[in-house]
Formats: structure tokens, C-alpha cells, sequence
């Protein structure tokens, strides 16, 4: 039961975990198949396959793997030379090493044109979409639809701050007004986020930052914040400027540079 509620935790966590599965043994083993365990990106682990020195290498290799991305299938061969001859016991383990990580979290605040625009593409993209709005459901019943999970508030600040979005979530703040979008940009910079967009003019965002700041908001993490929003590929259409702020997060997600491949191969 622990291990199923911890791995649980995990996925609602956003949190990167591996599962070792015993599969196949032979000799004087003492794993069964079907042990589990439970490997967290962060070390923490829960079960057994077995214990002792196989074990401890098993786990390491884990932390690697889901480092690395990588599941993997591995037979261990088990033979003792801590013990007095003919007191140790060999055997043969062969482990199903499988790594998760959770579908990224694309949090949009507002189901507006453009917000709207953003959840239809995102579905192609592989993330899982929470969308946040201050309007009658009924109002919106289309964008709910189209999201994966929906979060109604009063206040995108507090709608983000207490909805249950996992750490290392995308943000885009594109409200129908500046003060809602304040409010969104608030929240998600108290959050641990990988990524904050916010459509609006930079005389908005003058206003905005100096106000953040007095109101306790530090510098460093309002630099961080992609705004005006998106790569400057689109016209002004709300579906062109969905398009161009997918592949603004597209490209800090994958470590790109936003040049065309054509010239990243001639620079090569």
C-alpha cells in the first residue's frame, strides 16, 4: 500500500521515479519474482528486490537511468566475495528497470482566444493542460472541454496557489485584463515553475514588474518571465500566436536556440 501511495505522490508531485521489477531468477536467490520497488528521482526509495549488495548496485544504476531518461532490462549474476568459501550463496536476477516521468503541465490562466487557441494545439504536444478561469463554467464550457482538468477562482493567484498544480509547470498568463494577469504572473511566481509567459505590451509590463516589486516580487524572478510572449514567427491572429508561444516553450523545454535547423547545421 505504501508503495502505491508514494508513487501516487509522485506522479501528483510531477516528480521523476523509476520502477524495478524482478522478472526472472535462478540459483539461491533470495529476490521472487514480482518484487518491486519504488526509486524517486531524489533518492528516497520503498520495497525491496532482494537486499544486500545486488540491491545497493541495482539502485544505482536506477538514480542513472532515470537521469538519463532510459528504462532497461539487466540480469544481474550474484557471486559473493565477502564471505568464506561455500558460505555465500550466487545467484541470477533479472530486473525490469522501468523510468516515468510525468506528461508536463501546460497551466493556462484565462480561456480566451488565445488561451483557447493554446489548449487546442497543446493536445498534439503531449502536455497535460489546466486551465484556470474567473467565469461562469457555463460560460466556458468549450475551453473545460478541451482541458484536461479545470481549476474555477474568484483569484488567479489564489486559484494557482491552492489548485494542486505540480512543481515544474509551464505558465501562460493571458487574462482579459491587466490586474487579472498581475494576479496570475503573482501566483506562478511563487510556484516552482520551468516556464512563465505573459502576453502584453512592454509599457504593461514596466507597470506590472514595479508593482510586483513593491509588493514583494524580486527582480531576478520577474527576468525570468517570457513576455511579450512567444517567438517572433506569427502574425496576430489568436491561433498564429498559440502556435508561436508553444514554440517558445517547445524550445526551452528541449534546450533549443529558436534558429532554423537550416542554420544550425551550417554553424555546426
Amino acid at each position: 500500500m505504501e508503495f502505491l501511495q508514494e508513487q501516487l505522490k509522485a506522479q501528483k508531485a510531477g516528480q521523476a521515479y523509476a520502477i524495478l521489477t524482478v522478472v526472472e531468477t535462478a540459483g539461491t536467490s533470495p529476490c521472487k519474482v514480482g518484487k518491486k520497488m519504488l526509486l524517486l528521482d531524489d533518492g528516497t526509495f520503498y520495497g525491496t528486490v532482494g537486499g544486500g549488495e545486488f540491491e545497493r548496485e541495482a539502485l544505482e544504476e536506477a538514480k542513472q537511468a532515470i537521469k538519463n531518461k532510459q528504462s532497461y532490462l539487466k540480469t544481474y549474476e550474484h557471486i559473493p566475495t565477502y564471505e568464506i568459501v561455500g558460505l555465500g550463496c550466487s545467484f541470477k536476477v533479472t530486473l525490469f528497470v522501468d523510468v516515468i516521468f510525468p506528461r508536463l503541465q501546460l497551466v493556462i490562466c484565462n480561456g480566451g482566444h488565445v488561451g483557447t487557441a493554446v489548449l487546442r494545439l497543446a493536445k498534439h504536444l503531449n502536455f497535460g493542460t489546466i486551465l484556470l478561469d474567473t467565469r461562469d463554467p457555463e460560460v466556458i464550457k468549450e475551453q473545460i472541454e478541451l482541458a484536461e482538468r479545470f481549476i474555477p477562482c474568484d483569484v488567479f493567484e489564489h486559484g494557482i496557489l491552492e489548485g494542486d498544480i505540480p512543481d515544474g509547470a509551464y505558465y501562460l498568463c493571458c487574462a482579459s485584463t491587466h490586474t487579472q494577469d498581475k494576479s496570475a504572473l503573482k501566483g506562478a511566481l511563487q510556484k516552482k515553475f520551468a516556464y512563465i509567459g505573459m502576453l502584453g505590451s512592454v509599457k504593461k509590463t514596466v507597470e506590472m514588474y514595479r508593482q510586483l516589486e513593491e509588493e514583494g516580487i524580486s527582480k531576478s524572478l520577474l527576468e525570468q518571465v517570457h513576455t511579450p510572449v512567444g517567438l517572433d514567427i506569427c502574425d496576430m491572429s489568436p491561433e498564429e500566436v498559440g502556435f508561436s508561444i508553444l514554440a517558445e516553450i517547445l524550445m526551452i523545454k528541449n534546450g533549443g536556440s529558436g534558429k532554423s535547423r537550416k542554420e544550425v547545421k551550417q554553424q555546426a
